[in-house]
């Protein structure tokens, strides 16, 4: 099973999987000091939950006009928008608001590739302005 990432008539489908993938789920806490005592922790609950995938974009023997049109250009059309992550890793399935933190062009000799890093940021609803 490969990732893929959707919205609509969209799907961008990864040619090679993240190579790396940073799962954040941080909570909401609060804390104070007691007279002469330890601190108090309060756990206000979870603060967004953040996936930052990174890695790259490269099919052996396609140009760059070729990675940017099946792959590229599609993912930039989906920033800042509701997606559904699909992948062998069950926990990352689900809902997102994908944003395209950076997608940069490599050439070295004939190879041809663009590494990216991506934000996708879950949580309870999501409202795009």
């Amino acid at each position: 099973m490969s990732w893929q990432i959707s919205s609509g008539s969209t799907t961008v489908t990864f040619p090679v999987n993240p190579q790396n993938i940073t799962d954040e789920n941080p909570i909401v806490e609060t804390d104070f000091q007691v007279d002469s005592q330890q601190s108090v922790v309060v756990s206000e609950g979870l603060d967004v939950r953040t996936l930052t995938l990174k890695g790259f974009f490269y099919v052996s023997g396609q140009t760059k006009t070729n990675l940017d049109t099946n792959f590229v250009s599609p993912l930039l059309s989906l920033n800042r928008q509701q997606v559904t992550l699909t992948c062998p890793t069950p926990r990352y399935n689900g809902g997102w608001l994908l944003i395209v933190k950076s997608v940069e062009e490599k050439s070295e000799g004939n190879l041809q590739r663009y590494t990216y890093t991506l934000v996708l940021k879950q949580g309870a609803a999501f409202v795009v302005l």
